[in-house]
């Protein structure tokens, strides 16, 4: 909640008219100095919906409500995971994967560079390190993750899969 509004008030902030006489935007005649308020607009919006987004996913509730970890943590090892996942999963589990998880591309790059970063559990638990997390925390992970999937009606393949693969 309290990331998602420093992105709504960094957003407002930048968006708004009195902020362009606050920092000096436009007021000068130089081009390469001079805002798009469009481009503004659309990086907050963005910057805005993935904060939502991930705020609002159905894992990272699931994750803080049984864990002592903020939504930022459980957000970036909840990505981290499934990033190891969608590269060792088959395409039919991927997309299995993919329809049971809402907002699973926004968990998945909540930590830039993380689908390049997430290609052993040992990178995995490199990522929950320097999201300030033991590596430990992976095996308290993957259980409620698994559980949720369950929960949504997941294949026994796609959890046996998962299963072997986060562990």
């Amino acid at each position: 909640m309290k990331t998602g509004l420093s992105v709504f008030t960094l957003s407002l902030l930048l968006t708004t008219t009195p902020s362009y006489a606050l920092f000096g935007f436009g007021d000068s005649d130089d081009s390469d100095n001079q805002i798009n308020t469009e481009s503004l607009t659309s990086l907050a919006s963005g910057l805005t919906s993935q904060v939502v987004a991930q705020n609002d996913s159905p894992i990272v509730s699931a994750l803080t409500g049984a864990l002592d970890v903020t939504p930022s943590q459980a957000t970036g090892g909840a990505g981290a995971l499934l990033s190891l996942a969608s590269g060792s999963l088959s395409s039919s589990e991927n997309s299995e994967l993919a329809s049971l998880i809402p907002g699973m591309d926004s968990l998945q790059s909540s930590v830039p560079g993380l689908s390049s970063l997430s290609t052993s559990m040992d990178a995995v638990n490199t990522i929950f390190g320097q999201l300030g997390m033991d590596s430990s925390m992976v095996s308290q992970f993957a259980p409620i993750i698994l559980q949720y999937l369950t929960g949504q009606g997941a294949s026994s393949g796609l959890l046996s899969s998962l299963t072997s693969l986060w562990q």
